[in-house]
């Protein structure tokens, strides 16, 4: 996250401040009672300026990249990865919508909102769950902000979307039809519950683009009913398509160098990240309920999360 400098701080130290953005540092300059400026490195700058480009271009708003993470098994990063890709695309900037469409609700006790009894993120009405209990004209309830990203929680009343969607498939397009009615959004990243169920095919059918995490074997063999998956989903999302491979949780050892090894197999069908090293601070920021951008915004591994952002963010412009 940025930090805060007053203008005569900057002043004092403008040479090792300088140094300190071109190497990721980002800084607001508070004059006063307010922020007047910003100084940020290049290829932050270069992102909104790439943003505002696309957006001149298509006359407004732009277009929401919807992007759902899943590889069909668990344990393989999936909510790590969303809620981190969420804030470090937030903090470049980006106006981002975050959803959580699993009954576990990993991600939302992720960011502390099952911690507290009686919080909104508790009750079924702030869940994607309406959208799929009525036969027209779906929307979604208005999403709880969390440190400036606004998102969709979940909650075990969640449990139901997999017999109301099984009961009638026409509301596998539901949550789709709810997300194209979403305005003032770059992005909206999707997490996922594991396993092949009707809410699964309902989250992957919002979405233009798969994210895929693979931290082992499990889920490299899991990679084979993706295509599976994509084919139920493209009757709602005509053109949905992996966009990003990321090998997660790597580390130096011969099974990690085996998963990257295999994944060049898959570059034909989507783009591999730099890899994201296993850390426990990715452990410790879950404990204090906060993204690494916030927890541990110096950490090497935020840094990679940050590469695995920039690398997406190439992806999609392909």
């Amino acid at each position: 996250m940025a930090e805060e400098l007053k203008v005569a701080e900057l002043r004092e130290n403008m040479a090792d401040v300088l140094r300190q953005v071109s190497g990721g540092r980002r800084v607001l300059i508070r004059r006063y009672n307010g922020i007047a400026a910003a100084l940020v490195p290049v290829s932050d700058y270069l992102t909104l300026d790439r943003l505002e480009k696309r957006r001149t271009q298509q006359g407004g708003e732009g277009i929401m990249r919807k992007i759902v993470l899943t590889n069909i098994s668990g344990g393989e990063g999936k909510t790590t990865l969303a809620r981190e890709l969420a804030y470090q695309l937030a903090a470049l900037g980006h106006r981002v919508a975050l959803m959580d469409t699993d009954p576990q609700a990993s991600l939302t006790k992720s960011l502390g909102l099952h911690d507290v009894a009686g919080h909104p993120a508790f009750l079924a009405d702030h869940t994607i769950l309406d959208v799929f209990q009525v036969d027209e004209a779906p929307r979604l309830p208005s999403p709880l902000n969390v440190s400036g990203v606004d998102f969709w929680p979940s909650n075990d009343h969640l449990l139901k979307a997999d017999s109301e969607i099984a009961s009638d498939l026409s509301k596998q397009g539901n949550l789709r039809d709810a997300v194209m009615q979403l305005e003032g959004y770059d992005f909206l990243i999707i997490d996922t519950k594991p396993g092949v169920t009707p809410l699964l095919n309902a989250a992957v059918a919002a979405a233009d683009h798969i994210v895929v995490p693979v931290s082992g074997d499990k889920g490299m063999e899991n990679l084979q009913k993706l295509s599976r998956l994509m084919k139920a989903a493209q009757g709602f999302s005509p053109h949905i398509k992996v966009s990003l491979f990321v090998p997660n949780r790597q580390r130096n050892t011969v099974l990690a160098r085996s998963v990257l090894k295999d994944l060049q197999d898959y570059q034909e069908f989507g783009a591999i990240s730099r890899p994201i090293r296993d850390s426990v601070t990715v452990g410790e920021a879950y404990r204090m309920r906060k993204p690494l951008v916030e927890y541990a915004p110096k950490a090497d591994v935020t840094g990679d999360f940050k590469n695995v952002t920039e690398d997406l963010l190439r992806a999609l412009e392909e």
